[in-house]
């Protein structure tokens, strides 16, 4: 089992070293990666789902997992902006100071030193480690600050957005496809692959999590027919510009 508290704790002190001493106008940067956010929204909404987590708050009729039912997003998403809307009249540090707070807690459930709460979403840990390694290069990302682009979390974020893929794979009964990502490969569905895939670990990691245009998803090394494979790259649906970090 990798370690994600381990993981998450690096990630999380990572961002928060990239934020501490930003002026208020650095913090009202938008997010290219999620435009209607702001670097200080990114670092509420991760907040957020920390405190949520670990607190057992979260709605049991809100799935923070759900990737592509579309009555499920809608649910996900307005549980994730009324969370945010609580804590946008507040500064940097006294989200920052909940974060300490909460964190240390969160981990502890994510070492099994301490049970998660009973309505828990579906495997909490690897869902706020997914989050969380996916938010970390938004915010690098928007901040012109690449860097980390071979952790732990980034790659957990790769193999989490993986399993997503057998799932969607299997429900629609789109074709098999192979990725490889450095060392690592992956066959995802039954049977042949109808196409190949080959991508620095980085850029499949952010284009797997929605991050990357389908123009530059089809500018990876394709061995067969790409096209059949793009909703696996959209789990929150399609994003038309090209993201550059």
């Amino acid at each position: 089992m990798p370690d994600l508290a381990g993981a998450y704790e690096e990630t999380r002190a990572s961002m928060i070293k990239v934020v501490r001493d930003m002026d208020a106008e650095q913090l009202a940067t938008t997010v290219p990666a999620c435009p209607d956010w702001t670097v200080k929204d990114l670092i509420a909404h991760v907040t957020s789902i920390a405190s949520a987590v670990a607190d057992g708050n979260v709605p049991a009729d809100v799935n923070l997992s759900s990737f592509w039912d579309e009555d499920l997003a809608v649910g996900r998403e307005a549980f994730v902006d009324k969370e945010l809307d609580r804590r946008r009249h507040k500064g940097l540090e006294e989200i920052v100071e909940e974060w300490d707070r909460t964190a240390p807690v969160l981990e502890e459930m994510m070492r099994g030193e301490r049970p998660w709460p009973d309505d828990a979403p579906a495997f909490p840990d690897w869902m706020v480690m997914t989050d969380l390694g996916v938010h970390h290069h938004d915010l690098r990302g928007a901040v012109g600050l690449p860097g980390q682009r071979d952790s732990l979390a980034t790659g957990l974020s790769l193999r989490s957005y993986v399993e997503a893929m057998r799932f969607r794979v299997a429900h629609e009964k789109l074709p098999t496809l192979r990725l490889v990502a450095g060392e690592r490969s992956w066959v995802i569905g039954d049977g042949e692959p109808g196409a190949t895939v080959t991508a620095d670990p980085f850029e499949l990691a952010r284009a797997a999590s929605g991050r990357r245009s389908w123009e530059q998803v089809r500018a990876f090394d394709w061995q067969g027919d790409p096209e059949p494979f793009r909703p696996l790259f959209y789990p929150y649906g399609p994003r038309t510009e090209a993201l550059v970090e």
